[in-house]
Parts: structure tokens; C-alpha cells; sequence
């Protein structure tokens, strides 16, 4: 249990999904599976342990009120340390990275630095997260076009060949903040953050992430009829089930080991059935 609190408290898990996605977007892209450890990966990996780090080494959550934040008062060097590993990381890739993929993550470092550094220029929103309704549309935008348009930058593919694959990734993404808003609604309120869950209510939220679903299907059949892969198609499907109950299990288990090894875990799903149809 110490080790899994580590790697998922630590965000090495959720930088290995953002790595799984963009391997899986290279794998539609190229027709097989890429190496592990090219430049993207590393940056890829270095730039989440960054920005998730950061934005737990800065926030300031009394203790009692969650697992992780007892475990980062606890392990309080562990953040700092790593943003400085990441960052390190991220410096040496940059000499090894085409200049398309240099441009894109410059765009996406300041959104995701936005999130929860004040650099707003408004008297009292001045994060990102502060407004509630974008904070779920900004972190599904920042995850689809890290996992997306920069692997497309990477290996210099065109927008137009891969747009549903662009859109399947945000709608998946979608459901999967929504359960995590749903998780931390009541800390928002509390600190004046009308989230989704907040603003329509938790049952509107559940029949939302439905939709989304919904969505993400008739998105995989119209990938379907432009590109008739069969076991893509199944794929998709398979990932809209286990989605499905996932999320329906999230109702029940509100611990932070169960919403980062099982909801973000969902990524991870996403990009084995690509990678190993």
C-alpha cells in the first residue's frame, strides 16, 4: 500500500497514462506500436510530474481532510524534488524535440501553470481552476492536446487525417473530470468554486457523463465509416463499457486511491486497447 500511495500520490502513475496516450496516438498514427523513450515520452512524463507537483507543493489543504493531503504534509520534500527532476528532464528533451512540438507545449505549459499559479489579472479569479465551468473543458483541452497534437507535431502528421481521433480523446476525457469534480465539490464550494456538480447538481452531472458516453460512441462509429478497422471499433466500445463502470463505482468508493489508480487508471485502458488490439 506505501508503494502504491507513492506512485500515485507522487503523479508517477498519472505520467505514465499521459505517456500510454501519446504512445497510443503514435501507434494510430505510424500503423504499429513505437519505441518507448523517445524525447516526447521524457517530456511528456517530465512536464506531468512538473505541473502536478507543483500544483500540490503550492496548495494548501488542511490536514484530516483527505488521505493525499495527509500524505503530502508528511512527504513535503518529495513535490519540490520532483519539479526539479522534471524540470531537468524536460531541459535536456528540449534539444532533441522538433520545433512544432517546442511551440505546442509552450501554449499548453501556460494554461496548465495557469491552473493553479495566480496569474490572472483579475482581482480575485486569478487561477484558472477559480472558474469552476472551464476548470472541467481546460483540463480535458490540455490532456487531448498533450496526448494528441503534440505526438501529430512530433512525427509531423496532418490535423485533418486524425480530427475524430482528436475528438474521441476530449469526450473521453470529459466523463472522467466530471467524477473527480463530483469527488472534490464539496471543498470547491467551500472555497467558492462553482464547479459542474455545483452549478447543475450531482444527478444532471451523472446523466452528463452518460451523454459524454454516448458521445464517444457515435464518435467511434463515424471513425468507423471513415476508417472501417473492426477491432478499433470494438475497442471503443470496450472502453465506453469499462468507463461506464467505473464511473458507476465511483457513486461508492470516494477515496483518492480509488480516483487515481481507477479513474485516471482509465487512461491507461484507453491506450492498451490501442496499443495491444
Amino acid at each position: 500500500m506505501k508503494f502504491l500511495k507513492w506512485i500515485l500520490y507522487t503523479s508517477i502513475f498519472a505520467a505514465c497514462c499521459a505517456a500510454g496516450l501519446c504512445m497510443a496516438t503514435e501507434k494510430l498514427l505510424l500503423g504499429h506500436i513505437p519505441a518507448f523513450g523517445t524525447a516526447l515520452h521524457w517530456f511528456v512524463i517530465a512536464n506531468t510530474l512538473c505541473i502536478y507537483n507543483l500544483h500540490y507543493y503550492i496548495k494548501r489543504i488542511p490536514a484530516g481532510v483527505s488521505d493525499r493531503a495527509d500524505w503530502t504534509l508528511r512527504h513535503r520534500w518529495v513535490h519540490p524534488a520532483l519539479i526539479v527532476l522534471g524540470c531537468l528532464i524536460s531541459l535536456v528533451c528540449l534539444f532533441y524535440l522538433p520545433f512544432k512540438v517546442i511551440l505546442v507545449s509552450v501554449g499548453l505549459g501556460v494554461l496548465s501553470l495557469g491552473y493553479s499559479v495566480p496569474i490572472l489579472p483579475f482581482p480575485q479569479k486569478r487561477r484558472l481552476k477559480d472558474w469552476g465551468l472551464l476548470k472541467l473543458f481546460l483540463l480535458s483541452m490540455v490532456w487531448t492536446a498533450v496526448t494528441v497534437l503534440m505526438p501529430m507535431a512530433y512525427w509531423n502528421k496532418s490535423f485533418e487525417a486524425y480530427e475524430v481521433e482528436f475528438l474521441l480523446r476530449f469526450t473521453f476525457m470529459l466523463p472522467l473530470c466530471i467524477a473527480f469534480d463530483i469527488r472534490d465539490m464539496e471543498t470547491d464550494r467551500e472555497n467558492s468554486i462553482y464547479t459542474l456538480p455545483n452549478a447543475i447538481g450531482l444527478q444532471r452531472c451523472f446523466r452528463l457523463m452518460d451523454f459524454f458516453l454516448l458521445v464517444l460512441l457515435g464518435l467511434a462509429v463515424w471513425q468507423y465509416t471513415r476508417y472501417p478497422i473492426l477491432q478499433r471499433l470494438w475497442s471503443a466500445l470496450a472502453i465506453i463499457i469499462v468507463t461506464k463502470i467505473v464511473l458507476v463505482l465511483s457513486r461508492k468508493y470516494r477515496s483518492d486511491i480509488f480516483y487515481l489508480l481507477f479513474i485516471d487508471g482509465m487512461m491507461l485502458v484507453y491506450a492498451a486497447f490501442i496499443l495491444w488490439r
